[in-house]
């Protein structure tokens, strides 16, 4: 049996989702990995539209890097942090959610735009463990699928920082990915020899939410219709 996980991003991923239907059907893109990388960053692994894995789990604090967040505490460490350290529970919340990820190892901020542009070798340590946690992660959700078709970037980084686009997808060369024009602000950023499409797709929670809408009071619709019969 497949273990589940809770995962985040939902209403992101469903708008890649439809998105990449419109574009291959019933195919929806193959084996995917759609990359929700923002503030909060998210990897989900897709089979033909369907998830079947995803980084995060009960609680944001699971998966890659953040702007605050760590991803995947070590529970070890957390132990060590009530135990050694003597935090209080509210401080503990307060540093996880708050005080780690982009900004707690760089010292400086937890906005990618910023660490981009410093020169401080803190803030290049904090863009080196953001891309090595991604490129990690790509490769695990790729051995589930048994490889990949199509990556897809999304939301604020994803969407905004065209050098981890390329730093990302040099870590995951090994599996046949190639850029071209990445810099372009074109959708299809794959090259022509690539085995894996690249995409970027931009965000678009509210059109999902709205969607969803749609759905619901159509079935509410019918439900109400059948009743009255």
């Amino acid at each position: 049996m497949v273990p589940v996980r809770y995962g985040f991003h939902g209403l992101s991923y469903s708008h890649v989702a439809a998105k990449l239907r419109d574009r291959y059907r019933a195919r929806a893109g193959g084996r995917t990995i759609i990359a929700h990388l923002g503030s909060g960053a998210s990897l989900c692994a897709m089979s033909a539209g369907r998830s079947v894995a995803t980084t995060m789990g009960f609680s944001t604090q699971d998966g890659l890097v953040m702007s605050t967040r760590c991803g995947a505490p070590d529970p070890g460490v957390i132990l060590h942090l009530l135990q050694a350290r003597r935090l209080s529970a509210d401080e503990l919340v307060t540093l996880l959610y708050e005080q780690s990820g982009l900004l707690g190892v760089s010292g400086i901020s937890g906005d990618m735009r910023t660490l981009i542009a410093s020169e401080d070798s803190g803030a290049a340590e904090a863009v080196d463990l953001f891309v090595y946690r991604i490129g990690r992660e790509i490769g695990s959700l790729a051995a589930i699928m048994g490889g990949l078709d199509t990556l897809v970037f999304t939301a604020g980084i994803g969407e905004n920082a065209p050098l981890v686009r390329e730093r990302i997808c040099v870590a995951a060369a090994w599996l046949g990915v190639g850029l071209e024009r990445n810099r372009e602000g074109a959708e299809v950023v794959s090259n022509a020899t690539s085995r894996v499409d690249v995409l970027v797709i931009p965000a678009d929670e509210e059109r999902a939410v709205a969607a969803e809408m749609l759905v619901f009071r159509s079935a509410a619709f019918t439900t109400a219709r059948e009743g009255s019969r």
